[in-house]
């Protein structure tokens, strides 16, 4: 009868150890990492949505023009300056950037930017609406985005119907306009459009993006 015993659990014991080492499936690891690409577009920011082009590509509107990435829009004193994107992502629907509305100090000319973070607070730039005021200093905005793009239109400025003595001295003003330009070289320009002064644009039309961005988020 011992015999039988140790037998019966000799062959247990020899039962466990095979069964420990076998390849039991471990546990589901966690969910893999989404890639998703996004794009951003600035619109030019005059009150028209058929707005008139005062001066092409350019630094400063002299005669001849600077070299530089700034446009100038017809926009009469006290207009509304507004902030125009189309944002696209390839995966989600929602915000793909927060904008800040920032009334800049100690330029040569009185000038609203907007600064750009994602949403992951990662720095995008800015677009510079010069020759503006703003009542709004400080608020910020949801930027919008989709797989079928999404618009944004805010109003986060106003034309000046008369810039500073240091702005006229200079020969950067002489009547009320829109001189919007990007702040960073992340932002890719739209050189190829814009190119006839005194023509109208449809300036919220999908093509007729002044600066662009693109990136990726991995999440």
């Amino acid at each position: 009868m011992l015999t039988v015993r140790r037998l019966v659990l000799l062959a247990v014991f020899g039962l466990g150890v095979l069964l420990g080492a076998l390849p039991f499936p471990s546990r589901p690891g966690p969910a893999g990492a989404v890639t998703e690409n996004v794009t951003l577009q600035v619109h030019p920011g005059p009150a028209a949505a058929n707005a008139v082009l005062n001066c092409s590509w350019h630094g400063a509107c002299t005669s001849p023009p600077t070299p530089g990435s700034a446009l100038d829009w017809n926009n009469g004193p006290n207009a509304d300056v507004r902030w125009r994107s189309w944002g696209w992502r390839s995966v989600g629907t929602g915000s793909v950037a927060l904008g800040t509305i920032v009334q800049e100090q100690g330029m040569t000319c009185t000038a609203v930017a907007v600064s750009v973070k994602d949403v992951f607070n990662f720095p995008k730039g800015s677009v510079r609406y010069s020759h503006s005021g703003t009542w709004t200093p400080g608020w910020s905005f949801s930027i919008a985005g989709s797989p079928s793009w999404a618009s944004t239109n805010v109003v986060v400025g106003f034309t000046l119907a008369l810039e500073n003595q240091t702005c006229i001295n200079s020969g950067l003003w002489t009547a009320p306009h829109l001189h919007q330009d990007r702040v960073g070289t992340w932002w890719e320009v739209n050189w190829g459009n814009f190119l006839s002064p005194g023509s109208s644009y449809p300036v919220f039309s999908l093509a007729n993006w002044q600066y662009r961005q693109s990136w990726t988020w991995n999440y």
